[in-house]
């Protein structure tokens, strides 16, 4: 038996996975729809629905790993121009920092240099809509900030990095 892996396809990130049993590998659409909800629940207890594009989206068939079902944003598919290379799913390494608003927009930190070029992909809440925003994290650079303009106050945030386990989290601006 194997997974069917959705991940967002700019950084590898697994976004969620269904149980694969004896069909082909669909397209992401057949399994999200035209976009995935991703829910996050503020300190204020107001629930953020963030509205991951279909397009942003691929699948990949992976040897069966449980644990992806319960933290999906924990794995990744290996990519080499742009195409997954292997059947595994790869455990990611958490990244320490949580992104902050900065004066121009959203600060992505790396823990150290990164060793190549970096594609970061967030989802950002602005009232009742989602802001998309890409960069990369240029090699030999630790940071990004990604240009952004929100109003103050409480936002979710879906932060992806290619090679880091995804975020979720509530920033506050």
């Amino acid at each position: 038996m194997s997974v069917f892996a959705v991940y967002e396809s700019s950084t590898g990130t697994v976004v969620g996975a269904v149980k694969a049993i004896g069909t082909p590998v669909p397209a992401a659409a057949a399994l999200v729809g035209d976009a995935l909800p991703v829910r996050l629940s503020l300190q204020s207890g107001e629930v953020v629905t963030l509205a991951l594009a279909g397009r942003e989206l691929a699948v990949h068939e992976a040897d069966d790993q449980p644990a992806v079902f319960v933290e999906p944003l924990a794995y990744g598919v290996t990519l080499v121009s742009g195409q997954p290379v292997k059947p595994a799913l790869a455990k990611l390494a958490d990244l320490p920092d949580a992104p902050v608003f900065d004066p121009t927009g959203l600060l992505v930190k790396l823990p150290g240099p990164a060793t190549e070029d970096t594609a970061v992909f967030a989802l950002v809440s602005e009232g009742p809509d989602t802001l998309p925003v890409t960069g990369k994290v240029k090699k030999d650079a630790d940071h990004v900030s990604l240009p952004l303009t929100v109003g103050a106050g409480a936002h979710a945030v879906l932060l992806l990095v290619a090679g880091w386990a995804g975020r979720l989290e509530e920033v506050t601006k």
